[in-house]
């Protein structure tokens, strides 16, 4: 009688080679992912981009410091999270805070709530007005359904508004057109425990196409610098649909949805959300179009500190025209209203003021582009103009020049006006929480730091000037090279506002006030050579000096806002082995010393096999140059947290 180890082994064997040979049956030939060699470095360069200016264009041609994430680069690099997609981005700060819980930020400022960069999934805003930054553990989406992912470093406000102050992140998900067939895929490992999910993607007449998903994850929780856990565990549910329909006169319409739900540390906390979409995309000609777009969006979020909800209805319009031969002329309208209440305050050292914050925002922006020599020298200006219900009209204008020396060469500067609003947290009386231990007052004694906010806080202004140069010297090299420098006004510090004695304890009044300058410059350079038809390298370095300065009466310069790593670096290998069925995927990453944090040097490993077309095995390898390492300081009230090394393995299925 055979031992029922070798029996189980046996039926494994049997159930893949079943699993195989069904999936050489079903999987078509338009499944089988593309090799490095079937789209050229000429190819990639040309590739067009819409976040600079809401208008297709030439990435090579845009006059912004813009830098694409490719379906295959998603794909390639293992990335189970935007957040950690985004460190391959020259100038992009990304730090792991926790199992969940991330800071990303560009040119510098980063914080969990990173509030000077605007990041948008297919148009729709997740910039939270509570604390103006982003919940990145809010925003699982299926990798497997993003087209691209589109980051501008540098001002995105003359068209995207107010806090795309320091840059702009687009996550666009691919047309219900690109995703048909059935894709299913399981993972699991000691990191990201278990990972699994479903696609099915199909055509409802002759120019209507659609897909359903769903999918679940649950993570390990990550320890402390002290070996203890740092109960952060989590999962989520999530699902969605997509729905195009196409006009026989290039029109398009897009209906899609998403709905999430899942635990936060160790199931201590919830959050919840969905969301729908619709646009109205018609085009008329290369230089003639409009679009009509509409989105509601509820969160709901019940964490250490607090629980609370936001809902959102925003409706935006936008029309592009040719004016003679050489003059394109792009303009829009918008309204979002935003409806924000503060349920229950979590924490003893929180208490709420308000429950209740609407909010409205109007907007209008133009921008004039102007062929002065047709194919070489091209000159654009424009500006928004919004009102909120904090600071009244804000206006940023911005004025960009491109000049293409030959074919395979393009220079361009830019000047730019941004603003970034105060968050509810800093510009509305509604809350208040302890900042920290006692500290020693006026006659020797203690007090207790409070902070509230400042309905007479200002906007955050920023003047930039940018340069950038790109060039491809060979079919096989290219260089992307930016600089840049950053003059920032009436940022906002922590001030003492009143100091109120009391026994044995008093307490000290803070709130933000417009009472920092500074300035950053700095250069991000990005290099790509296809040393075969089958290998792929690419490297990126950027360089960040940021320098503030503050009056004598303040309390700190906030840690956060110097929480950034001057030097980045990061090198890529890509190759294809074995006629293209397996694929080996390398990143090797430097980043800087940040506040209370060394420098780290680490990798992520990604390899795949494809038996079939329609089959891929992977296996991922994640943070491997050490055992665990921290990526930023901590937050108010909350311990550093280590990274720790992990491996997982994953299954994708395609029929």
């Amino acid at each position: 009688m055979k031992p029922p180890r070798q029996k189980i082994s046996r039926s494994v064997c049997r159930w893949l080679g079943a699993l195989l040979a069904a999936t050489r049956l079903m999987a078509g030939p338009e499944l089988a992912p593309r090799n490095l060699g079937d789209l050229s470095l000429e190819e990639l360069m040309n590739e067009t981009v819409t976040s600079v200016s809401k208008k297709e264009e030439k990435l090579t041609d845009a006059a912004a410091a813009v830098f694409v994430l490719s379906e295959d680069d998603l794909h390639r690099s293992g990335v189970t999270t935007v957040a950690d997609a985004l460190r391959l981005v020259p100038g992009v700060q990304v730090a792991a805070l926790g199992s969940a819980t991330w800071a990303v930020s560009v040119r510098g400022f980063n914080q969990q709530y990173a509030n000077k960069l605007l990041v948008m999934i297919d148009g729709r805003t997740i910039y939270s007005p509570l604390f103006s930054g982003v919940y990145w553990d809010a925003q699982q989406l299926p990798l497997d359904d993003v087209d691209r992912i589109e980051v501008i470093r540098g001002p995105g406000a003359t068209i995207w508004g107010a806090n795309a102050t320091n840059g702009v992140i687009n996550i666009l998900s691919k047309s219900a057109r690109d995703t048909t067939g059935t894709l299913l895929y399981g993972a699991g490992g000691d990191g990201h425990q278990t990972m699994g999910g479903a696609r099915y993607g199909g055509r409802a007449g002759a120019d209507t196409w659609y897909r359903v998903y769903a999918n679940y994850q649950l993570n390990a929780g990550y320890r402390l610098a002290n070996g203890q856990p740092a109960n952060d565990r989590w999962d989520m549910w999530r699902s969605g649909f997509r729905v195009d329909h196409y006009t026989p006169h290039d029109g398009q319409l897009t209906w899609q949805g998403d709905l999430y739900t899942g635990k936060l540390g160790d199931r201590t906390g919830d959050q919840m959300g969905f969301n729908t979409l619709g646009r109205w995309t018609q085009r008329r000609s290369d230089r003639s179009g409009s679009e009509v777009q509409v989105y509601l969006d509820h969160t709901y979020r019940n964490d250490y500190q607090a629980a609370d909800s936001v809902d959102t209805a925003d409706l935006s319009f936008q029309k592009t025209e040719g004016v003679g031969e050489h003059q394109d002329i792009i303009w829009g309208l918008g309204y979002r209203f935003i409806d924000s209440r503060v349920k229950r305050s979590n924490s003893p050292a929180i208490t709420i003021l308000t429950r209740h914050l609407p909010l409205n925002l109007y907007s209008a922006f133009v921008e004039d582009r102007i062929a002065l020599l047709p194919g070489r020298l091209t000159f654009t200006l424009g500006t928004k103009i919004e009102h909120n219900d904090f600071t009244g009209v804000e206006v940023q204008p911005n004025a960009r020049l491109t000049f293409k020396p030959a074919e395979n060469q393009t220079a361009w500067a830019a000047v730019s006006r941004a603003v970034r609003t105060p968050s509810e947290v800093e510009g509305k009386e509604f809350i208040t929480f302890t900042t920290g231990a006692p500290v020693v007052g006026p006659g020797g004694g203690l007090y207790l730091p409070i902070y509230q906010g400042n309905p007479r806080l200002k906007s955050e202004v920023l003047l930039a000037y940018e340069l950038g140069y790109r060039i491809q010297p060979t079919r096989r090299v290219s260089v992307d090279l930016t600089t840049f420098y950053n003059d920032y006004h009436r940022l906002a510090g922590v001030i003492p506002s009143n100091f109120i004695p009391g026994v044995p304890v008093g307490l000290l009044l803070t709130e933000p006030q417009n009472s920092l300058v500074g300035e950053s410059h700095g250069a991000e350079l990005a290099l790509a050579v296809a040393a075969t038809d089958a290998w792929r390298l690419s490297a990126s370095y950027s360089l960040l000096l940021l320098h503030l300065h503050a009056p004598a009466t303040i309390i700190e310069i906030s840690e956060t806002e110097a929480n950034a790593p001057r030097h980045q670096a990061v090198l890529r290998s890509s190759y294809d082995l074995a006629g293209g069925t397996v694929s080996l995927d390398t990143d090797l990453r430097y980043v800087a010393h940040v506040l209370r944090v060394a420098a780290y040097l680490t990798a992520d490993l990604h390899v795949s096999w494809r038996p079939s077309t329609g089959l891929e095995l992977s296996l991922v390898g994640q943070n491997l140059m050490d055992a665990s390492h921290p990526e930023q300081a901590s937050i108010i009230n909350a311990p550093t947290i280590e990274v720790p090394r992990g491996f997982f393995g994953r299954i994708t299925w395609r029929f």
